[in-house]
């Protein structure tokens, strides 16, 4: 079915932040969201409401939403880090692009099976590496293009996710514990890992990583702490009522208060923090991410990388140092600040740019509008490139999953020495 003249029409599986997000950015530019499934009632009509029309198809699993060929262009896949797989293959036989959010899957074995499960004869598969498609990357690889950085040695990167941001996603959300969420590298930065590994350009041949859980603990409980804020008379920086209903009554219920309400009033916000998760004391100990992990990375051309990703900073873009042979790079979201060994001088490369995003302005640099436009783009005219996404994306899992048994090892990993398939089907390579 051609999308060209009437715009393509999507499904979308899962209708949390980043479903409802690339699908308000698909429906802005042109898409047609025809059919949903979510299991929240709420957020799967509030998304209707907003992106879809009173045909839209709904069911409240993947499992029971009826789609044949022919009836959408494309699938937007947004579950739970667990839940990927199953949606991922049941979709693929109809023989449109999808957009997978990342990670891949949890664990590398899921993402082997999904590899063996698809086949040959797979539709194309955007896997939501943001950072891709984010200006200051079009900005970077246009300096290195150019020669302006030489030849890349090293990579330092740095991913602060912010202290109010961690306790929101990785001690009280979605994402507190690994028995339903990928790995903290996994979750977090498996798209830090594609973007480096795009930049370098080189298969990478060893990894380590070390991480702790240093502070969310019950040890690190404020004596005389209520188990919920709402009750709590101690003063905290993680005070759910800052985080959120402070927020709210500023009127700014974007991220994250929307992630823990549906309608946008205060009353909604007072009943999650007395209710849900996101009101509870960050330090009541059932949540298992490490807060600090660092990652190491060589190259089989010699180049190194490291890669930091804390809880303990504010919340801000990512910073990244390229070091090549002719200058060095000061990555941000707001530009490139090089410094040229020749001239010994620095100039600054503003990272001009559509912003992203209606999901949250730190995620990504601005790249989910430029993802959900590429995937779009996909679905009007299949290239190549979009047929070689998904193996792509895969050798970058590879890395990441390697980084994971490394720090779970204590030891040096080679990413080559993760099996490529699984026992059903020994020879077919990832």
């Amino acid at each position: 079915m051609s999308a060209t003249h009437r715009g393509p029409l999507l499904a979308v599986i899962g209708a949390g932040t980043r479903g409802y997000g690339y699908a308000r950015l698909a429906a802005a530019a042109g898409a047609r969201i025809v059919a949903v499934a979510e299991p929240d009632d709420r957020r799967r009509h509030r998304l209707i409401k907003h992106c879809g029309s009173p045909t839209t198809r709904q069911a409240a699993d993947w499992e029971t939403l009826e789609m044949d060929v022919g009836d959408v262009d494309g699938v937007i896949i947004a579950t739970m880090d667990d839940m990927h797989v199953g949606p991922t293959l049941r979709f693929a036989p109809l023989g449109v692009p999808m957009l997978l959010e990342k990670p891949i899957a949890r664990s590398w074995e899921d993402c082997c099976r999904l590899r063996v499960g698809l086949g040959d004869d797979a539709p194309p598969i955007l896997v939501a590496h943001v950072l891709r498609y984010a200006p200051y990357t079009r900005l970077l690889h246009s300096l290195i293009a150019d020669g302006a950085l030489g030849d890349i040695v090293n990579v330092h990167h740095l991913e602060p996710v912010g202290f109010w941001h961690f306790a929101h996603s990785y001690v009280r959300g979605n994402w507190h514990s690994t028995a339903t969420a990928a790995d903290l590298m996994v979750a977090k930065a498996c798209h830090d890992v594609d973007w480096i590994m795009q930049l370098i350009d080189s298969e990478c041949v060893a990894v380590s990583s070390f991480a702790s859980l240093s502070h969310f603990r019950p040890e690190s409980r404020p004596v005389g702490a209520a188990d919920r804020c709402v009750d709590c008379s101690i003063d905290c920086v993680y005070d759910a009522r800052s985080i959120y209903l402070d927020t709210a009554r500023d009127g700014d219920f974007s991220w994250p208060v929307e992630a823990i309400v549906v309608e946008h009033t205060t009353a909604e916000v007072v009943d999650a923090l007395d209710n849900s998760r996101y009101g509870r004391c960050v330090y009541t100990g059932d949540n298992d991410m490490p807060d600090t992990q660092v990652a190491s990375l060589l190259f089989a051309g010699g180049q190194t990388a490291t890669i930091t990703v804390s809880a303990f900073t504010e919340l801000r873009s990512r910073l990244t140092v390229v070091s090549g042979t002719r200058a060095e790079a000061t990555v941000t979201a707001a530009g490139v600040e090089l410094y040229s060994f020749a001239t010994r001088r620095r100039r600054f490369c503003n990272a001009d740019g559509r912003g992203s995003s209606g999901l949250n302005a730190s995620h990504g640099g601005g790249g989910d509008a430029a993802l959900v436009d590429r995937y779009l783009s996909e679905i009007d005219h299949p290239t190549e490139a979009g047929r070689a996404a998904f193996a792509e994306a895969l050798r970058t899992h590879r890395v990441t999953f390697a980084i994971e048994e490394a720090r779970r090892r204590g030891q040096v990993v080679d990413p080559r020495d993760l099996p490529s398939s699984i026992a059903s089907d020994e020879h077919r390579e990832v």
